[in-house]
């Protein structure tokens, strides 16, 4: 009878052991996972995003659509209307100006291997470049309209008609749509 009793306290003893290490193991995938996500930035999570997003931004941007491009510190939504296939408005949004955004879904372990992202000025260059008509929110709620007619190293130059221009400092762009 002792030894069934040493066999049943041995079993017990290896079943308790085994239940430690997985709790050990999980423990560790948790601390691991939770380092991991520490990393990932709101343009990586955007980057990974696989289906529409909804965007909110200040000065009371809203802009839903699927994501087409994310660069240092923008991401481009491109807006395609129910029961249309291809967009009819493209949004420019500055991530620094983004107060909310849903549709995320799970978070994706960062690209290291990726292209060199386009830098904000280099994407309204090309726009520019299209001569895009464009409507710039202002992250305090002002909405400027107009020609992309240059875009500089820390601004955005607008045609406003009749000759005149105006120049919309990048800090203060929420969103660039067109």
């Amino acid at each position: 009878m002792d030894e069934d009793r040493v066999r049943a306290l041995e079993d017990e003893l290896r079943d308790l052991a085994a239940a430690d290490a997985d709790l050990e193991r999980d423990a560790e995938v948790a601390e691991r996972t939770r380092i991991e996500r520490s990393a990932l930035t709101l343009a990586d999570r955007l980057r990974g995003a696989r289906g529409p997003v909804e965007l909110a931004t200040l000065g009371g941007g809203r802009h839903a659509g699927s994501v087409s491009e994310v660069g240092d510190g923008w991401v481009v939504l491109a807006h395609v209307p129910p029961g249309s296939r291809a967009p009819t408005a493209e949004h420019l949004v500055v991530v620094a100006s983004l107060v909310a955004v849903r549709g995320l879904g799970r978070p994706l372990v960062r690209d290291e291997g990726r292209l060199p992202e386009r830098t904000l000025g280099s994407v309204l260059r090309a726009w520019c470049r299209d001569r895009s008509q464009v409507s710039v929110l202002l992250t305090e709620g002002e909405v400027v309209a107009g020609l992309a007619s240059a875009a500089y190293a820390d601004h955005l130059e607008l045609s406003t008609g009749g000759g005149a221009t105006v120049a919309l400092p990048y800090a203060a762009i929420a969103t660039v749509s067109r």
